[in-house]
């Protein structure tokens, strides 16, 4: 993970990880307030050694003192001066327990001993410090050779006695909140990571676009209005939700590789993350730059493309499939931009056999040779095998992803049952996203004058003869924070496409429903 994965982990996981540092940091006060206070004293000793009369003999003692004071240091932990401490004081220990209670050091470059006593008792500490110190002195007699005449050639004296000590030296409250917070931020990034593995839903494009593997074509922005308003192209053309609609149609341009890819699937991973209405406004969006267009409700088990675009669902699709029928006597117009539907029609008790005839896929074939474009609202991949048969019929399918609608194993597990029919995923559309900074300068801009006709709309997604395009990772990258998409300015499609102009064509509506209330 690098830093930019983990300053999103962090703000969206931050409110976890600051409890668990605040319980943290009270369990490690809470232990140090229990833990049993020590004290430490400190005494230190001079190693002194007779040192000749020339440069040469100085030098020569200062090395040997230096080895001498780490030999001595050794030694002070050793029996030969332990025990007539334990006399002298009188202590109830054994040796073994009176060094675990002692510690030496010497100084770098220097021939001073420090001897270290820890008790729970100041006043023991420092008199077992001085003792220890005092046993040393004694036993270095003892243990350094003398001349036949003369001083000792090392001696110990003592330069600081240890004093009783008023604060204690552990345990340390500050260390032990500090370990509290890092142990408890360290539980809360292990259940978090835990959590997201098991059950955590998709929150931004970057997610999206990692777990799918395809690019990101669009995101748009949670809206309240929804449910009374759906076809925000229709209802509200220059909001900002219909201009993210009409980028999601530029760069569906961009996965037109050649003239024969003019059908696209769309589907997601669990009801509830809005293809459907993805599906009904790309589709009057791609219809209102001239282009034609037939949007196809293949879901034939929970169809809804009726009641938002109030148009009669008792004729469609499995209309066609009965025979019952010819394909222009259930097509229905909708709108003025020569957008044409097919509605799912009655529900059948076997949606996927269906849809998996040769019957299905001759009429599917057919609508898609009639129009300049058509989208196909399928089932969602999980539930069902109905869009793997369309995916796979069809050259793949754009996924639809509903920012905290889907788990991320279940978006795991749409995009293997597509891998498993060997059919690819073009694009990924982040629906339901949450609000980013360059959204609401992109709102507060737009708000200054409504998009005209002329300016908010782009050419046709049907391929030409311009150069190639460029990648839609390019024209749409994801920055992995909210709703991770760059926008694309629709007058700037101008340019790519100056050889194709917007006229309207395709059918026009003899039904002013279509128009006039296509929030339903």
């Amino acid at each position: 993970m690098d830093l930019h994965g983990i300053w999103t982990f962090i703000r969206f996981h931050w409110i976890p990880l600051l409890l668990a540092a605040v319980i943290g940091g009270g369990i490690g006060l809470a232990l140090a307030s229990a833990a049993e206070r020590e004290y430490t004293a400190e005494s230190e000793l001079f190693i002194a050694v007779a040192n000749g009369r020339d440069t040469g003999g100085i030098a020569q003692g200062a090395d040997y003192s230096q080895q001498q004071a780490r030999n001595f240091s050794a030694v002070a932990t050793r029996e030969i001066v332990l025990e007539p401490v334990i006399e002298r004081l009188g202590l109830d220990l054994t040796v073994g327990q009176l060094r675990r209670k002692l510690s030496t050091s010497v100084p770098l470059n220097t021939s001073i001993i420090s001897i270290s006593a820890t008790d729970p008792s100041p006043a023991k500490a420092a008199q077992i410090a001085n003792a220890t110190a005092q046993s040393l002195v004694s036993s270095a007699g003892r243990l350094t050779p003398k001349p036949a005449q003369g001083d000792a050639l090392v001696t110990l004296q003592s330069v600081e006695t240890a004093t009783t000590p008023s604060v204690p030296s552990s345990p340390n409250p500050k260390l032990f909140i500090i370990l509290g917070m890092l142990g408890g931020m360290v539980v809360a990034v292990a259940a978090v990571t835990v959590r997201d593995l098991s059950k955590a839903k998709v929150r931004t494009a970057e997610q999206a676009r990692n777990i799918v593997g395809a690019s990101i074509v669009g995101s748009i922005m949670a809206n309240r209005s929804v449910p009374k308003s759906p076809m925000a192209i229709a209802s509200a053309p220059s909001s900002l939700r219909a201009e993210e609609f009409r980028q999601l149609r530029t760069n569906v341009r961009f996965l037109q590789t050649d003239r024969t890819h003019k059908a696209f699937v769309i589907t997601s991973s669990v009801p509830g993350e809005g293809k459907s209405t993805t599906s009904a406004n790309l589709a009057a969006a791609i219809a209102a730059s001239g282009t034609r267009v037939c949007l196809v409700e293949a879901d034939l088990r929970r169809p809804s493309l009726g009641s938002m675009l109030d148009l009669d669902d008792g004729i469609g699709l499995t209309t066609l499939l009965a025979g019952e029928a010819k394909i222009e006597d259930v097509l229905q117009p909708w709108g003025d931009d020569g957008l044409v539907v097919l509605l799912a029609g009655e529900i059948p008790p076997n949606p996927s056999e269906l849809l998996g005839t040769s019957r299905a896929e001759t009429i599917l074939r057919d609508i898609v040779n009639q129009f300049d474009v058509t989208i196909i609202d399928s089932p969602p991949l999980n539930p069902v095998t109905d869009a793997s048969i369309l995916a796979r019929l069809f050259g793949g399918a754009i996924l639809v992803v509903g920012s905290k609608k889907v788990e991320m194993r279940e978006l795991r597990r749409a995009v293997e049952r597509m891998s498993l029919v060997e059919a690819e995923v073009l694009g990924t559309v982040l629906c339901m996203a949450p609000t980013s900074v360059m959204s609401r300068y992109r709102h507060s801009y737009s708000a200054r004058g409504p998009l005209s006709d002329a300016a908010s709309t782009t050419t046709s997604v049907v391929a030409d003869d311009s150069p190639a395009s460029p990648p839609v990772d390019a024209v749409h990258p994801s920055d992995g924070d909210e709703t991770s998409t760059t926008e694309v300015d629709d007058t700037s499609v101008h340019d790519l496409d100056a050889n194709t102009t917007s006229t309207s064509a395709g059918p026009r509506s003899t039904k002013q429903t279509g128009a006039s209330r296509p929030s339903s």
